[in-house]
């Protein structure tokens, strides 16, 4: 199932604004609703779009089968950019909060996870200058690039207010939440593999120029969100819903990772990703240890 941030918007809508005339029309006891201490658990679906790589490295190396000539000596590194495009992935939480009266203070661990497809989308020298092919090359290149997935932990304290209706079952409510998000970017694999394309010209060892990077990078970034939702009171001390969570990400930024091999011996490269915010929509439940 996938979702574009236009019909998760859409959702948000339906949710908050259209539970309330449902909620009105509904027949229930009129019974109060929970309060005091909780704890609550949810599962859904996230997604997450135009995430953004960056990379650069302090490579000195003008490569054979590029045309360094216009370069004042040996290149000071490159730097590279991919398009990440997300998967649907999953969301997990579980929190635990109190009622002060039609307002709720709670803290929540959750965990949201894409499987990620890279997009190769610009390669320069370090300074932005463009790299161009050299002439009659006996050299030639292949590359290989990709990343598993990305996992979000995040540990949040939120707020939100609900909107009771005398009668119903029904709780339309809207909060707000900041902390701090626990970055993981999986499988990061870069290979480049050099080859004569004529072995019996003037083609010396290509492979003294391959590369090789397979790492996992991981940060820690503050984060924001905005939930949106309702709860249907099950029974006295359970309540069940639905919540859509927009949420904030910092940059995962300049996150070193080591080559398995390369030909600068000891060169690391650094990461920046950017653009990390994910919708979510979860169904919840609820307990309620005090009435």
């Amino acid at each position: 199932m996938r979702y574009s941030q236009n019909q998760l918007c859409v959702l948000l809508f339906v949710f908050v604004i259209c539970a309330i005339p449902s909620a009105a029309g509904a027949s229930a006891a009129r019974e109060a609703k929970p309060s005091g201490w909780y704890v609550g658990l949810g599962a859904g679906v996230n997604r997450t779009s135009g995430i953004e790589q960056t990379g650069y490295n302090r490579d000195d190396i003008c490569y054979p089968d590029w045309d360094c000539t216009h370069i004042d000596g040996a290149p000071d590194g490159y730097r590279w950019s991919y398009d990440l495009e997300a998967d649907d992935g999953t969301v997990f939480e579980i929190s635990i909060g109190r009622t002060i009266g039609a307002f709720r203070l709670e803290l929540t661990l959750a965990q949201r996870k894409n499987d990620i497809e890279q997009k190769f989308t610009d390669i320069t020298y370090l300074d932005g200058s463009r790299i161009t092919p050299r002439p009659m090359s006996n050299y030639q290149s292949d590359s290989d690039a990709r990343i598993d997935d990305l996992t979000t932990r995040t540990l949040s304290v939120n707020a939100y207010y609900d909107f009771s209706i005398a009668g119903s079952r029904f709780t339309p409510y809207l909060g707000a939440g900041a902390g701090v998000s626990f970055l993981k970017l999986s499988g990061l694999y870069y290979e480049s593999r050099f080859s004569c394309t004529n072995p019996a010209s003037d083609c010396d060892m290509p492979e003294q120029y391959n590369s090789r990077q397979h790492v996992d990078l991981s940060d820690s970034v503050y984060s924001a969100h905005l939930y949106a939702g309702f709860d249907y009171r099950a029974s006295e001390k359970t309540l069940v819903g639905l919540k859509l969570t927009y949420s904030v990400a910092g940059d995962m930024e300049d996150v070193e990772g080591g080559y398995d091999f390369h030909p600068v011996p000891d060169v690391s490269n650094f990461t920046t990703i950017g653009n990390m915010n994910h919708w979510s929509v979860m169904f919840g439940v609820k307990y309620f240890f005090g009435r």
